[in-house]
């Protein structure tokens, strides 16, 4: 598959009261055409900043640099914002978490169906965009308000407005199953995976859940303390970690414990990460030594992954 998306070297820093916060650390990654890449990683890794700085949506205040971010040809760093805005949401569609606060409490559906997709959404092509969603019982109901739908029902409606609208060549979805019951994210994942098929575009899927990404992703990559830490097909990730933090994850996992047996959490905390000269991981990791506490290490590939780990596969 050809590449549609390739990110060399994306750097983010926040400016807080407290000082500079690197979130993203020379982060590199590539899509193809056609895939679905996974992003996971605990909360305040920079998976969601990722896909924020890919979209320029970065608060002007942050310092956002890359060496190369090019979306099928096209320098997005490089655009003026009103190239930009033109980018959005008609190329580059974004499926954002908490459906339930992300559309206005107080406007109807019908109105912000219109809004968000640029006006090219009537009531004729809401009919035919709900029914293709899961959604045409609806159809009926665009007068009603969000607070009036169940959170399944209004991510269904916003994967409408990124996925069908404009049919963009990239998809973002930033966490669209996390505030959502089980049974729910399932279908959700079922129907993201419908829309791929259908429509051949590419996503970028960023969540906590494994389990969900070991069913939709071709490819998953684990974030940690700003960096993207390992990156592998799907299968390879999941039976041949090579990143401790990677196994660590793994092993904590329910499913991979006897019943009764207790579960196996990861020790300390990711807290102050992002300001550790050497590995961010090397606090909580039990094959750290002191070149892991001084030195970053660079990303080399191990089998078929590409790893930031001096100890690489080391106990897998």
């Amino acid at each position: 598959m050809s590449e549609l998306l390739r990110v060399e070297g994306l750097n983010v820093v926040y400016r807080t009261r407290g000082g500079s916060l690197p979130a993203v650390r020379d982060v590199s990654l590539t899509l193809r055409r056609g895939e679905i890449l996974g992003l996971v990683g605990e909360s305040g890794s920079g998976k969601s900043t990722v896909l924020t700085a890919l979209m320029r949506m970065l608060p002007r205040s942050t310092r956002v640099a890359a060496e190369r971010v090019d979306f099928a040809g096209t320098d997005l760093f490089s655009l003026g914002d009103d190239s930009m805005r033109r980018l959005r949401g008609r190329r580059i569609g974004l499926i954002p978490q908490r459906p339930m606060t992300s559309l206005s409490p107080v406007t109807t559906v019908r109105k912000q169906l219109a809004l968000l997709s640029g006006g090219v959404i009537d009531d004729a092509c809401a009919h035919r965009l709900l029914g293709e969603v899961g959604l045409g019982g609806l159809s009926d109901r665009l007068g009603d308000y969000p607070f009036q739908f169940s959170g399944g029902q209004l991510q269904r409606m916003l994967m409408a407005i990124a996925v069908l609208a404009h049919e963009p060549d990239l998809v973002l979805a930033d966490e669209p199953t996390t505030t959502l019951d089980v049974t729910v994210q399932a279908q959700i994942l079922r129907l993201l995976l419908d829309l791929r098929n259908r429509l051949g575009n590419s996503v970028i899927f960023v969540s906590h859940d494994l389990a969900a990404l070991s069913q939709v992703c071709d490819r998953v990559g684990v974030m940690y303390g700003g960096h993207l830490v390992e990156m592998a097909e799907t299968r390879d990730l999941f039976t041949k970690p090579q990143h401790p933090y990677t196994r660590a994850l793994l092993d904590a996992l329910p499913a991979r414990r006897a019943r009764g047996e207790r579960l196996r959490a990861i020790p300390g905390t990711v807290s102050g990460s992002h300001h550790l000269s050497g590995c961010p991981f090397a606090p909580r990791c039990d094959a750290a030594t002191h070149l892991c506490a001084v030195d970053t290490p660079p990303p080399r590939r191990v089998g078929s992954s590409t790893v930031r780990c001096h100890h690489a596969g080391a106990a897998s």
